[in-house]
């Protein structure tokens, strides 16, 4: 899969984000979106082949709209400067649970799993279960697939303090206060048209299961 013309068209979309604009290239956006689509499709088969949870997907079911919410937002641009699609158990982008992210950006483009963003009381579930098996835990993340791919957990807002109802002398302490249980591979606009793009990617994602079953295991999935 050759992802140059997605991000030619995004490279574009993001000088010139107006809706006079995306109106003369609409026909370049419908050209985009359905690479994308039938990318997202791609996916969704393979890897239900090793997560059968995502099995019954459907692009749409994955894929998030192109346009903004602006009402709260002093962006007024009215389109996302990328494409992104959440290929996860019950709902796709809908979804609570630990999945496959793809996120395409000129210069930003990013594979996530694992969940970001947690409701309070997902939050405290996944911290539960960080502290009561954190030899598990630990084991997922020091595995040499799993450091070969990903630097850690990626957790942008980390609380001063060990949350309530959890103990100090965790040996999981350093994990207990994060506030995003999520993990990123970022991919340059290079690695993104690469011809072995689809392969790099499904071997990036497969390294992701086993955090994300650790995640939604911890959800009840």
């Amino acid at each position: 899969m050759d992802n140059s013309f997605i991000l030619s068209f995004l490279s574009d979309l993001a000088e010139h984000n107006n809706r006079t604009w995306f109106a003369l290239n609409k026909g370049r956006y419908l050209n985009a979106v359905d690479l994308f689509t039938k990318e997202v499709a791609d996916f969704i088969v393979h890897i239900a082949q090793f997560d059968n949870n995502v099995q019954y997907l459907r692009p749409k079911d994955c894929i998030f709209r192109i346009y903004r919410d602006i009402r709260f937002s002093p962006d007024k641009s009215p389109y996302k400067r990328h494409f992104g699609a959440y290929i996860a158990p019950k709902g796709g982008r809908r979804s609570s649970f630990g999945g496959y992210y793809l996120h395409i950006e000129p210069g930003n483009s990013v594979l996530c799993g694992g969940i970001f963003c947690p409701d309070k009381t997902h939050l405290r579930m996944l911290r539960t279960a960080v502290d009561e098996n954190f030899n598990e835990f630990r084991h997922i993340i020091e595995n040499r697939n799993f450091t070969k791919q990903f630097d850690g957990i990626y957790s942008p807002e980390v609380l001063q303090r060990i949350p309530v109802g959890f103990s100090s002398e965790s040996p999981a302490t350093e994990y207990l206060k994060n506030k995003h249980f999520s993990i990123a591979h970022y991919l340059s606009d290079d690695e993104m048209c690469k011809a072995d793009f689809f392969e790099t990617t499904l071997e990036i994602f497969h390294s992701m299961k086993p955090f994300n079953d650790f995640c939604n295991e911890a959800l009840e999935l």
